[in-house]
């Protein structure tokens, strides 16, 4: 990083461009606060990935830190008016970037063959897989109790939310199971438990399962974070 912006240890930009933090999110020196269509972003120094990161941003800004002051890059003048509190961690805030499907062959042993049977017994609903869009409406209404106790990871334009007995009342589909996720309605054949499949599945232990039909689809536990209104908000944008 060449020039003052190597001093850099904030920046304003618009709220909107935070996806562009999406692959720093684990990075528990970050932290954003939201002013409306604004976001500041303040990191411990150094912090060259996060400038890169930022640089694409729309008028971005970026500042440094003059003894008890922030002023911006390059620059004499003081700016007033930087916030001192209200920042929260980035992983609270944003979303992850869209998590990758990985779809496998089932890996049982070749005498047994994995599928999905109807089920008679009903199943509580563990996980949603939403639209972002519809999830951001029903965020802005729902009680903030309700909010504490979901996990979200977006992918493209939906959303997977998980949260037990919590879950949106909203359009989606529906899954049980804790890392072994199946649509409501069906079961897993054999009918074993789920540790046991996850293991002749070859299911990582960081790792989720979303089982349908036609695929078996591994979803990293790390690409959920805390669901936010503001994370909502900025999944939908």
């Amino acid at each position: 990083m060449r020039g003052r912006l190597a001093d850099a240890a904030l920046a304003r930009i618009p709220a909107q461009a935070l996806s562009l933090l999406a692959g720093l999110r684990g990075e528990r020196r970050i932290l954003v606060r939201l002013d409306g269509s604004t976001a500041w972003v303040r990191w411990d120094a150094p912090g060259a990935e996060v400038v890169r990161a930022l640089l694409p941003a729309a008028g971005a800004e970026f500042f440094e830190l003059v003894g008890d002051s922030w002023r911006p890059c390059g620059r004499l003048i003081h700016t007033p008016g930087v916030p001192a509190d209200g920042f929260l961690p980035l992983e609270s805030v944003l979303l992850p970037a869209a998590f990758a499907h990985a779809i496998s062959a089932p890996a049982l042993p070749a005498a047994v063959a994995f599928s999905l049977v109807p089920l008679t017994t009903p199943q509580p609903a563990s996980a949603l897989f939403c639209s972002a869009a519809d999830l951001a409406a029903w965020a802005d209404m729902a009680p903030q109790r309700s909010l504490e106790q979901l996990r979200g990871a977006r992918s493209g334009g939906s959303v997977l939310v998980m949260g037990g007995h919590e879950l949106p009342t909203i359009p989606g589909r529906r899954f049980w199971g804790e890392r072994l996720l199946v649509p409501l309605g069906f079961g897993p054949h054999p009918d074993l438990p789920e540790s046991t499949l996850l293991e002749a599945l070859e299911v990582p232990g960081d790792c989720l399962a979303i089982a349908t039909q036609s695929a078996l689809e591994i979803v990293p536990l790390n690409a959920f974070a805390p669901l936010t209104r503001a994370s909502a908000r900025l999944g939908a944008a």
